[in-house]
């Protein structure tokens, strides 16, 4: 049987060298074209505020995509392919801006892809879970939220651009969907901690 993960790591390497590949280096590259294929010489006074330039706008660029979990997913979708070579009954997922929260309710376990370390699957014992809560809000949305070994782990069930009446049939669905997860959360800690 697969060992339990012992310490969550929500950022992976892969992700370190993936941001920095794309936020250092393609701001250098596409400076460095521009100063070589413009007339005249070669000048780093000019190279120096391209790089800040384009870094800025590289950067922006790639926090919205962070942030909503498009710049990974083609691997977490890779790395979720390998999920059912592991030996647990993982009977309830859901997919949240780009990660993955899996939940074996009788055995105890929870899965997890972080869209932030998206090469590895992380298995944990329900029992490390604590406050597993529904949040709605008008305004930011709907999630429920647990703690893993004391870190927050946040996972929307709904997210828009605009206030969303949680009276509404979409955001009754979402609260529904978020107090089934939590219940299945808290039917795996204490399959867990029955054991």
């Amino acid at each position: 049987m697969r060992e339990e993960t012992a310490k969550f790591k929500k950022f992976g390497s892969f992700f370190w060298l993936l941001l920095l590949g794309l936020g250092v280096g393609v701001p250098v590259i596409i400076s460095l074209l521009l100063c070589l294929f413009s007339e005249g010489p070669f000048r780093l006074d000019v190279f120096i505020p391209f790089v800040f330039v384009f870094g800025f706008i590289i950067w922006m660029v790639l926090l919205m995509l962070i942030a909503y979990g498009n710049l990974t997913s083609m691997f977490v979708k890779r790395t979720a392919q390998k999920i059912e070579q592991l030996p647990y009954c993982f009977n309830s997922s859901f997919t949240s801006r780009g990660n993955i929260l899996y939940i074996d309710v009788e055995g105890g376990m929870i899965g997890y892809i972080s869209a932030c370390n998206p090469k590895e699957i992380q298995v944990f014992s329900a029992s490390r879970i604590d406050k597993p809560e529904t949040i709605a809000s008008t305004m930011t949305g709907v999630r429920f939220v647990f703690y893993l070994d004391g870190k927050k782990m946040t996972v929307y069930t709904l997210v828009s651009n605009r206030a969303v009446n949680l009276k509404s049939q979409m955001g009754a669905e979402a609260i529904s969907k978020a107090d089934t997860f939590v219940e299945l959360l808290k039917a795996a800690k204490r399959n867990a901690e029955g054991r």
